[in-house]
């Protein structure tokens, strides 16, 4: 007996094998099915997810694009703004001369009193002057001028620089220029 339950056994043994693996197959085929039936859900998740990388590196390009149009147009403005410095120190420069020149001839005028002024202008006829040139003024009336502005200085009125009929020194004439120049 013993020997013909030994084949048996064995073939119990088999029978109980085989339907684990059958049922493990089971098992399997089910993820299987559902796999592929996530398969087209997958293709539509790949598709955005490369649509999604394009527009990224398009973005990226662009970001880089105005990055670089950045630059060049803060070098552009550094450009200018030197040329603008450099032009107002030349103009500061030209300036601080003009002044010192003004104070220079300041220092040399003289004031003088009205009836001298009036004979100094009896006894000098005015200058023959070419058509369109600018006449210079007498140096009466740059006493009287001196003296008028004096006495403004000293009650505490104000002096207006740009005097509508006052005549123009050669340094304030110069600075104008200059100040034109650099527009």
């Amino acid at each position: 007996m013993s020997e013909t339950m030994l084949p048996l056994i064995l073939d119990g043994l088999l029978v109980v094998l085989l339907l684990a693996t059958i049922v493990y197959a089971m098992i399997l085929n089910r993820k299987l099915n559902r796999l592929r039936g996530n398969h087209d859900e997958m293709e539509v998740f790949v598709d955005k997810l490369n649509v999604a990388c394009a527009r990224a590196e398009s973005a990226t390009a662009g970001l880089r694009n105005a990055g670089e149009n950045g630059k060049a147009v803060f070098r552009e403005a550094a450009s200018k703004a030197e040329a603008l410095r450099d032009e107002l120190a030349f103009l500061v420069e030209r300036a601080d001369i003009v002044a010192g020149r003004l104070a220079t001839a300041s220092e040399g005028t003289k004031i003088v009193s009205k009836e001298a002024q009036g004979q100094v202008a009896a006894a000098k006829p005015d200058p023959v002057r070419k058509p369109g040139s600018k006449r210079p003024a007498p140096a009466a009336r740059r006493a009287q001028e001196a003296g008028r502005s004096q006495e403004q200085a000293r009650s505490g009125r104000a002096t207006s620089a740009d005097d509508a009929g006052a005549p123009r020194s050669e340094a304030e004439e110069e600075l104008l220029k200059a100040l034109r120049n650099a527009r």
